[in-house]
């Protein structure tokens, strides 16, 4: 089954689960949401998915059992709720990964090698501007020190 992806999403999939992405219900978060969405219907009508977000497509393995009984079928609303699922997982290994790094060596950039070795994304798949701005953001959110505000 192919699904739409983000680039960075793609690559995480594929460091987590392997060349071939097998989905199943045993130990995998991943895969459970992927049952989860193929097993309820949700805007069945939407089948014409088109975003300019997800230019990436992403092939995963399906059981027969799960084939049979509901097909390759993702419409609009499953394939953003997968993408989402998956990119919250990411983010919050990522924002975690960082923060425990911080806290070594308070210093992104120096940092940023490491988590794109531990979560199998390179800069072609997320720029280091994005991610940077992505954590700035998650920093902000949660009131942490902000690492690279301007202090005059």
């Amino acid at each position: 089954m192919d699904i739409p992806t983000k680039k960075y999403i793609k690559a995480y999939l594929l460091h987590k689960l392997g060349p071939k992405p097998q989905m199943n219900r045993e130990g995998n978060s991943i895969g459970n949401k992927l049952y989860d969405l193929l097993e309820h219907i949700t805007n069945e009508r939407a089948d014409q998915f088109k975003s300019k977000h997800y230019t990436e497509t992403a092939r995963v393995y399906i059981p027969v059992r799960l084939f049979k009984k509901r097909g390759i079928y993702l419409n609009e609303s499953n394939v953003k709720n997968f993408n989402l699922f998956v990119e919250n997982e990411l983010k919050d290994r990522f924002h975690d990964k960082m923060d425990d790094l911080i806290e070594i060596l308070p210093n992104f950039m120096s940092n940023l090698p490491e988590i794109r070795r531990k979560l199998g994304i390179d800069i072609e798949d997320w720029s280091d501007d994005s991610m940077k701005k992505d954590y700035y953001r998650y920093r902000k959110y949660k009131n942490k020190a902000l690492l690279y505000s301007k202090v005059s």
